[in-house]
């Protein structure tokens, strides 16, 4: 039972892992059932047996892309041993990890144009991350490191801006360009949590680390074409 079990898991994730793939080249309208499965070397029927509709299997990679980071983020909220800055410092390192990882391509959903994505990740973000984050706020606002009565606004409105302002899959962007960006989000985060600037300079420092093909949506295309 445990290996029919097994096996079943195995071609659900199989099935999402080539729906991502078709969805980023094709774009999700332009992908069918039929190219999902044709892909997966398997019978349209076996796609209903893990799967309802092709939404739902949208939704399902954009929540196991979100949930990795809600997990992260988590244990970090719960540590009583740090303060609310090194909290947020934390938490947006942790979610630049896991946008980076999978070897640097397999998580970034939202780096090719697809409106559905991008607005399904926008908002499962706002709704599951900005509480996440206005938790850290409130600790930063209580210990006298932040200053605001919108806790939970701001993070929704700092979190949905920024990512699509750097959004690569919306906007074409050199790395010079990407790193301004990155820039000037650092300072309306601290101008909005009303703390000194620099506070939040090490989001840009992190960029140094990053390859360039991360920012570069031609190479994840070819990337996919190759799998």
């Amino acid at each position: 039972m445990t290996g029919k079990t097994n096996k079943s898991i195995e071609r659900k994730q199989e099935i999402l892992r080539v729906a991502q793939k078709l969805f980023n080249i094709k774009g999700f309208q332009e992908t069918s059932i039929n190219d999902i499965m044709k892909t997966v070397g398997a019978a349209k029927g076996v796609f209903y047996y893990y799967f309802e509709t092709k939404d739902q299997v949208l939704d399902t990679l954009v929540e196991q892309n979100i949930n990795e980071i809600v997990d992260g983020m988590v244990q970090v909220v719960s540590n009583p041993d740090l303060n609310a800055t090194q909290k947020l410092k934390y938490m947006l390192r942790e979610e630049f990890r896991v946008s980076t990882s999978r070897n640097d391509f397999n998580n970034h959903l939202h780096n090719i144009k697809n409106v559905d994505m991008h607005q399904r990740i926008m908002v499962s973000m706002v709704e599951k991350i900005a509480p996440i984050f206005s938790q850290v706020v409130k600790q930063g606002v209580l210990e006298g490191t932040f200053k605001t009565e919108y806790p939970l606004e701001v993070c929704e409105i700092v979190i949905a801006g920024v990512h699509f302002i750097s959004d690569l899959g919306i906007f074409h962007l050199s790395r010079e360009q990407y790193i301004k960006r990155i820039k000037a989000s650092e300072e309306i985060i601290e101008k909005a949590l009303g703390v000194e600037e620099g506070s939040f300079n090490f989001l840009s420092e992190m960029l140094k680390e990053t390859p360039d093909r991360i920012m570069d949506a031609k190479a994840i295309k070819e990337h996919y074409d190759e799998i």
